[in-house]
């Protein structure tokens, strides 16, 4: 087999104004090199420092080098009609030499070997991190050397994956040939199928074992000694920073784990909150060997726990710690539908090309996600998608994830063999989770699935095997085992919206759509009815049978007249701005005609499926086959659910907000909870007996009286909680700086364009004078897409890479290779305002483009602000603190740690005028109007040391 590496140095990272300055290339037979190409490239401008600093190329190397033109010729010669192979070369390499005429027609990219082989290495897949993890020493970043470097990678990737257990290999190998793809020549085993991929995955193997037939909630547990909590605060010779603030955190919770009391505690930026909850967590949950469950709202905040703090922990208290990372059910591959989409796409050979090329990216096609992932699967101990990294992601065309992810209910024990065998990602999941010293979990999974203690239905899908536990209602979760009653809510400044979010009631379109499909579709449950009325010869079931085939039709026609014509006259779209458009139900009551409509339809709806509830309960009841059974009754639940739902949102009592909202095309009707506090009160602190909710941002003008009112803390029995404010230990006044600059004030209508055109300009030239290390929060995912197309190629030209935020994605991998470079540059939304953790050079210097007000017009935000009076007090007691919690939560992703220094950029300068704002910062931060030279000087001197 041969083939050429090939590898290029640039004066930048964007392909259209960076020029090539050094061309490498090796040529690979027989497992070995047998020829070597390298040539610089004639430029005639100065090399930039940047480049020169990172390469060695200077000007006088390239100045009197071939031309362009020349070197391709040479190039082409040396390739001939091979494969051309590059590190990321789709990404650079390929487009680079395409923009400059030299396109190659057979090419491949060693990312996707590199991914087959690691898929799960923390690190990543950049030839940095791969040869950091083959202990290769640092990248050259010379052509030719790194031609080298690769084919060294090349070799051990194949070694490291030779020794896969056999049928793995097997399995793989034929899939790769089977997929038609390049690199499965080079895979060693015999190329086998070993039936579905499914059949290869390592079922739960347990950690310890637990009394599975336990119903008794745990009242009695052993105190942990504090004295060794304190121990695990003191200086050490590895960590010499002393922490007081964190200690006494540490001790507050450890007291009120030992005397099952509830804590709110706000730990300023500094404080170290993690380590301070996580110690005393695992602790008690060691003495007592019960799980301790850690929630928090974003998944950043997840993931920066389980890579960065666990493994810290593991080290200070030098025990083997089982952690398990439990997240809603979407979030996990389903491997029967990956099978399926496996044995769909592989059925044929292919007959086309494995990429799509577009006109600036390339897709990978079905074909070719199916042999990258099944690698993935077979090595992936969580099967969670959010585990894949950034730019694999990127290629794989949306719908696949939504082809293979876990949405559907008969995803339970008794239906499922593959969840019955232990191998399902999910159902490992929870037994992980019961299985754990500690749960790493979020607000949603938490909430969403505790049994109300009316004793209907937890809103998980789960509630069947929680009932199974044999526990009072008040005492069941769908998800957490019965003794996990301690709980840690880190990010508590979001437990409100979490809660409104997890208890509200939702009808949409795609939902009884889905549940159509449930019942009437390809697998659905409509034909079994037929087949178990005709095989039992029963006339009652065969009229039932043939009433529920009848209610497909009317129920199809209710929901598309509905959403199709009724909604639309309503509520005319306005347009495309990316924002959500909202009409309250109290608004549409102003028009009788349209309120008596929309509910009558809705009512009809819930008939419909009460109906087909019905039905599936009179076949269930008479079925004695124990797994369609089961199924009946979950897919009668299902419809009762929603039925109950729409009785909720068609009902006129004061405890539910009622209102439609549409965003990207898609139409929800909803109810939420007008305050979430009694319900937080009854379902989760009656029934926790230690709940720590804990955040850098909880507090208002140093109480923690608007948090209470609206979470519910303040009806908590007062012997039963109690408060902490522990302020940061950073010096503000030396480590950071608050910059507003002139001449960039924040308006409505046409004043909103030149807001952004300001802003973007002073970002850009910021960002050049301060090397990168940028992180830039955006109110909305438009605007993030505007600045990254807008700054995307400037940066490039000066060798800075920017990064987004991708809607709908997690932040997770993006937010990680952000960190691993200095020179990069990070623009998102909400999700990076909060629980995203870079210290040190990656990060500093914060840009913020607005003050972070909710969007105006949310009918429950409206609600709640007329509980505090509405008009212009409604919103300085209600959307103001909350701005100023959310703007504190951004101004805390700047300084990590002691030793860091940053400058903060608000292009708002309405932030000058309003006291609650600038007085919310920690002590020692100023905000302070400055002009463009003195903001340019400022971060000027954040460049690396040596630049």
């Amino acid at each position: 087999m041969e083939y050429v590496i090939l590898d290029i140095e640039t004066t930048g990272l964007d392909p259209e104004y960076s020029a090539i300055i050094e061309v490498g290339a090796v040529l690979v037979s027989k497992n070995k090199i047998q020829a070597e190409y390298s040539s610089f490239v004639r430029y005639e401008d100065e090399v930039p420092y940047n480049i020169k600093k990172l390469t060695g190329i200077t000007t006088e190397m390239v100045k009197d080098a071939p031309p362009l033109s020349e070197v391709l010729k040479e190039l082409g010669a040396f390739i001939g009609k091979r494969p051309v192979v590059s590190h990321n070369g789709f990404s650079f390499d390929f487009k680079m030499l395409a923009r400059n005429g030299f396109p190659i027609e057979e090419k491949y990219d060693s990312m996707e070997l590199a991914f087959f082989v690691l898929p799960t290495n923390p690190t990543g897949h950049s030839t940095k991190a791969l040869s950091g993890y083959f202990e290769l020493g640092d990248v050259p970043h010379r052509a030719l050397e790194d031609c080298r470097l690769e084919f060294d990678i090349i070799k051990r990737l194949l070694k490291e994956y030779a020794s896969r257990p056999k049928d793995q290999l097997s399995a793989l190998k034929w899939t790769a040939e089977r997929g038609g793809w390049w690199w499965a020549e080079m895979l060693p085993g015999k190329p086998e199928s070993q039936g579905p991929i499914s059949g290869l995955v390592q079922a739960h193997v347990p950690y310890r074992k637990r009394d599975a037939t336990q119903t008794q909630m745990l009242l009695e547990t052993k105190k942990i000694d504090t004295e060794r909590v304190r121990a695990l605060f003191s200086p050490t010779p590895e960590y010499l920073e002393e922490r007081p603030e964190q200690r006494d955190m540490a001790l507050t919770i450890a007291d009120s784990l030992n005397n099952h009391t509830h804590c709110v505690i706000e730990a300023g930026t500094g404080v170290g909150k993690s380590k301070a909850y996580l110690v005393p967590s695992v602790l008690f949950a060691l003495e007592n060997q019960i799980p301790v469950i850690v929630s928090t709202f974003t998944k950043a905040l997840q993931d920066q726990l389980f890579f960065k703090e666990i493994p810290h922990l593991c080290k200070i208290t030098n025990k083997d710690l089982r952690v398990a990372v439990l997240k809603g059910k979407h979030n996990y591959v389903c491997l029967q539908k990956f099978d399926e989409l496996a044995e769909e796409t592989l059925q044929t050979l292919p007959t086309r090309s494995l990429y799509e090329f577009g006109h600036d990216e390339v897709k990978f096609t079905p074909r070719l996600a199916v042999v990258l992932l099944s690698s993935w699967i077979l090595t992936t101990g969580r099967g969670d998608w959010d585990e894949l990294p950034y730019w694999l992601v990127d290629r794989i065309h949306k719908n696949i994830e939504g082809d293979v992810c876990n949405s559907d209910e008969l995803c339970t024990s008794g239906i499922c063999d593959l969840f019955d065998a232990q191998k399902c990602f999910f159902a490992k999941a929870k037994l992980r989770a019961g299985d754990a010293d500690l749960v790493i979990a979020n607000h949603a999974v938490v909430l969403s699935g505790i049994i109300p203690t009316d004793g209907t239905e937890a809103t998980t899908d789960d509630s069947d095997e929680a009932e199974q536990n044999g526990v009072q209602p008040n005492r069941t979760h769908a998800v957490f085992p019965n003794e996990a009653r301690f709980l840690i809510l880190d990010e508590a400044h979001h437990l409100e919206q979490a809660a409104t979010s997890a208890w509200s009631e939702i009808v949409s379109a795609p939902g009884l759509q889905r549940l159509l499909q449930q019942m009437y579709g390809k697998k659905g449950v409509d034909k079994r009815l037929q087949t178990i009325a005709k095989n039992k010869a029963n006339e009652r079931l065969v009229g039932l049978a043939t009433n529920f085939a009848g209610l497909e039709q009317d129920t199809k026609l209710a929901i598309n007249n509905l959403f199709d014509d009724i909604i639309p006259a309503i509520m005319p779209p306005r347009g495309t701005s990316g924002w959500s458009e909202y009409l309250a139900f109290s608004t549409i009551e102003m028009t009788p005609d349209h309120a008596k409509v929309l509910k009558d339809s809705l009512s009809n709806i819930a008939s419909r499926l009460r109906s087909m509830a019905s039905i599936l309960k009179a076949f269930a009841d008479d079925e004695e086959n124990p797994v369609l059974k089961k199924v009946l009754t979950i897919r009668a639940r299902r419809a009762l659910i929603t039925a109950d739902s729409i009785d909720i949102i068609t009902d006129d009592g004061p405890a539910y907000v009622r209102y439609i909202e549409r965003r990207g095309g898609i139409i929800e009707i909803k109810a939420d909870l007008l305050s979430v506090a009694e319900t937080l009160k009854e379902e989760v602190y009656d029934n926790f007996e230690s709940v720590i909710l804990t955040s850098a941002t909880i507090t208002i003008g140093q109480t923690f009286n608007f948090f209470d009112d609206r979470c519910g803390t303040n009806l908590v029995e007062a012997a039963k909680i109690k408060h902490r404010l522990l302020p940061s230990s950073f010096d503000y006044e030396k480590q950071v700086q608050f910059l507003v600059p002139e001449g960039i004030a924040y308006g409505s209508g046409e004043a909103v364009r030149l807001h952004y055109e300001l802003s973007k300009n002073l970002i850009e030239e910021g960002v050049i004078a301060a090397g990168g290390g940028a992180l830039i929060l955006c109110s909305s995912h438009p605007q993030v897409e505007s600045f990254y197309n807008d700054l995307v190629r400037p940066f490039a030209k000066s060798g800075l890479y920017l990064l987004r935020q991708i809607r709908g994605r997690s932040v997770g991998s993006v937010v990680r290779e952000f960190a691993e470079d200095v020179h990069s540059v990070l623009v998102g939304t909400r999700s990076l305002w909060q629980g995203v953790d870079v210290p040190g050079p990656s990060l500093r210097a914060l840009f913020i483009i607005k003050l972070p007000y909710d969007p105006p017009g949310n009918p429950v935000n409206e609600a709640r602000k007329e509980t505090y009076g509405g008009g212009w007090r409604g919103f300085s007691e209600y959307s103001e603190p909350l701005a100023v919690l959310a703007l504190k939560q951004g101004f805390g992703r700047l300084i990590r740690k002691a030793t860091d220094k940053g400058v903060v950029v608000m292009t708002d300068d309405r932030i000058l005028r309003k006291r609650a704002f600038t007085t919310s910062f920690p002590k020692g931060v100023v905000v302070k109007r400055a002009d463009k030279a003195t903001i340019l000087a400022a971060l000027s001197a954040l460049r690396p040391s040596g630049e």
